[in-house]
């Protein structure tokens, strides 16, 4: 692994846990046992370093959702991992991260956010496949169904309708999911969700 690479997980991950302002270059490197130089070789500065990371993980859950789906005999049997998986990356986000985010670093939030259309494409193929495999009904309109399951996972950062103190995010992402699911499901696919 190059050290661009392993600043990049390094930094990610204490982004996650720690928030972003209370991770520091300074930390970063004491911490890595690598100079400031170092990282300040990679990387112009904190922003630009905090972007490549979100950057990079994205691209890896992009990844590891096709390897997913591309390794598991049926479009349920794979979303029920993905949900899985979510929900254990969502418990280890410190809320910090995102509140942080949002507020200091509103124009990469929505850059992040920008990107929509191509996870509704992500989707929208997801839910054919599962029409195709005959475990989603075949009388559903996926592009609304697919928008709209966008829009429901938007609601993981409205504090209004789901504050912190009352709902975790992993619990209203697995209901959301969930419950899409099967509301799209064949009897057929609703088998395959039981067992499963």
């Amino acid at each position: 692994m190059e050290i661009k690479e392993k600043i990049l997980c390094f930094s990610s991950t204490q982004f996650l846990k720690y928030g972003i302002r209370s991770v520091t270059m300074d930390m970063i490197a004491d911490q890595m046992g690598i100079s400031k130089r170092t990282i300040y070789e990679n990387f112009s500065n904190k922003d630009e370093l905090l972007e490549n990371c979100i950057v990079e993980a994205q691209e890896k859950q992009k990844k590891m959702f096709e390897e997913m789906f591309s390794g598991s005999s049926n479009v349920i049997e794979a979303t029920l991992k993905f949900i899985k998986i979510q929900i254990n990356a969502i418990n280890s986000i410190n809320p910090v991260f995102l509140i942080e985010l949002k507020k200091y670093y509103s124009e990469l939030w929505t850059k992040i956010n920008s990107n929509e259309e191509s996870g509704i494409a992500m989707i929208t193929l997801l839910i054919q496949k599962g029409v195709d495999e005959n475990l989603f009904r075949n009388d559903i309109n996926i592009e609304i169904i697919s928008r709209l399951i966008n829009e429901q996972f938007k609601l993981l950062n409205n504090q209004d309708l789901f504050p912190e103190d009352k709902f975790s995010k992993a619990e209203i992402f697995e209901n959301i999911a969930i419950n899409f699911l099967r509301g799209i499901a064949t009897d057929k696919g609703l088998a395959v969700i039981k067992n499963t």
